[in-house]
């Protein structure tokens, strides 16, 4: 996931960290091992984020829990619209999209083409499994959105309060991003922040919602997807 601090703002975040002063007293590692000491301790979180690039425009909404998530999403990729839905119950993916949907989760275009519109099951045994199940559940989520050295504070004001987060790398597919992260007054994830420089790709996640209910059943009916089948 990539993020940019100018759309984290945009899309404004609810209440800024309070202490800022103190949050700014710490190292970055400290403020990173104390913000997911924090998260660690939740047991759902519900996020959305909002991706940019050449000739894409995407959005994810997800609610996450311990073992079980949903995510939707929705993107315009090239002018063409595609979207696609994924659930994880008891380390099964479940994903039901449309033909470039689900060709954008992997599958071949005579793949997506055969299986749009129907639900169909993906084990951890197959090739496809550990992208499309990554973010939707809460430890994926908060493994996918951690930053890695070098580390360093950074500050933004967000509704006129002066937030204090942690900024470091991230690695997806082979890229390596500029990530930043900012917590709420709990020291839990308010918002992630990526921004690849090369490819034009940007994206800002707000999270939220901590701790809800995440009611997620596998879909009835699913078509088991074969282990070799995916692009």
């Amino acid at each position: 996931m990539v993020r940019i601090l100018a759309l984290l703002t945009a899309v404004a975040l609810a209440a800024a960290v309070a202490a800022t002063v103190a949050l700014a007293a710490r190292s970055p590692k400290s403020l990173r091992a104390s913000i997911f000491a924090a998260a660690r301790k939740q047991h759902s979180v519900h996020y959305v984020e909002h991706a940019v690039a050449p000739s894409l425009r995407q959005t994810m909404v997800a609610d996450v829990a311990g073992s079980r998530g949903i995510q939707k999403i929705t993107f315009t990729l090239q002018g063409k619209k595609g979207h696609f839905t994924v659930r994880v119950v008891k380390r099964i993916a479940y994903v039901r999209g449309n033909a470039l949907g689900l060709q954008s989760a992997g599958l071949t275009a005579a793949d997506a083409a055969r299986y749009q519109g129907r639900w169909v099951s993906i084990r951890p045994s197959n090739h496809l499994y550990p992208d499309l199940a990554a973010d939707v559940t809460l430890p994926t989520f908060l493994h996918d959105i951690y930053p890695a050295a070098p580390l360093a504070l950074v500050r933004t004001t967000i509704r006129s309060k002066e937030v204090t987060g942690v900024r470091g790398t991230n690695r997806e597919s082979g890229i390596t991003f500029q990530e930043a992260l900012f917590p709420d007054s709990k020291l839990r994830p308010l918002g992630v922040t990526d921004v690849d420089k090369s490819s034009g790709f940007v994206d800002a996640t707000t999270i939220s919602h901590w701790n809800e209910a995440v009611h997620v059943r596998a879909p009835a009916h699913a078509v088991p997807l074969p282990a070799g089948v995916g692009a």
